[in-house]
């Protein structure tokens, strides 16, 4: 089967859990999927494996793939290294921004500021996510691209856990605003404070609401 349906199969997959139509420690059968899908077994194992590469699903012999259990050490973890790594690679875009670099980030913003006008969640994910994901690709560290990278697969669960939460998205967009408007004077450090304090906040939100979705567990 040609690659691209193995990869649209993958993507349906995972956005199914990352907008929580999945639940953690649901289980996923190749046969189901094989008939939803009209493919092979064999590309949907392909594609499941990818996921479980990612920490979205969990392989449990004689049982079969679930939908990874979601943590608050696994947000601490996760989200300690987005800290790290997602504000230094602001900084370093922010010390040389272009102004067409600033221009998309101003379009991406108002993508947000018009979804959520609308309480649009999936509007927002788009938006936000290709903000934030802009800075990876416009650092300029390609090591450190492909670091975040194999770190946002796992950050986009809980951007879906995030946005559920009430009453958070005019201060995203504050904060937001905050790190264009260093990225335009060029302003690296304050690019990555603005950064650092956008992530710390989500992680806290996402630590103190954690226990109030389902499949969730402490430790």
């Amino acid at each position: 089967m040609p690659e691209s349906v193995r990869e649209r199969i993958y993507e349906a997959i995972r956005d199914t859990i990352t907008y929580g139509e999945l639940l953690p420690g649901e289980r996923l059968t190749e046969k189901e999927l094989s008939e939803k899908f009209k493919a092979s077994r064999s590309t949907i194992r392909e594609s499941l494996r990818q996921l479980e590469s990612e920490g979205l699903l969990t392989f449990e012999p004689h049982k079969g793939f679930r939908v990874s259990k979601l943590s608050t050490r696994q947000v601490e973890e996760i989200y300690d290294l987005r800290w790290l790594l997602e504000s230094y690679a602001t900084r370093l875009l922010a010390e040389k921004a272009t102004p067409a670099q600033v221009a998309q980030l101003e379009k991406l913003q108002e993508g947000c500021r018009k979804a959520a006008a609308k309480g649009d969640l999936k509007d927002w994910l788009k938006y936000n996510n290709a903000f934030h994901l802009f800075f990876y690709d416009n650092c300029g560290n390609q090591n450190l691209k492909l670091l975040l990278d194999t770190l946002k697969r796992r950050i986009y669960r809980y951007h879906y856990i995030i946005i559920q939460i009430p009453g958070h998205f005019p201060k995203y967009l504050d904060q937001h605003q905050k790190i264009i408007e260093a990225c335009q004077s060029r302003d690296g450090r304050a690019a990555e404070k603005h950064m650092k304090a956008h992530l710390g906040g989500i992680k806290n939100i996402l630590l103190d609401q954690f226990q109030k979705f389902p499949g969730m567990h402490p430790g």
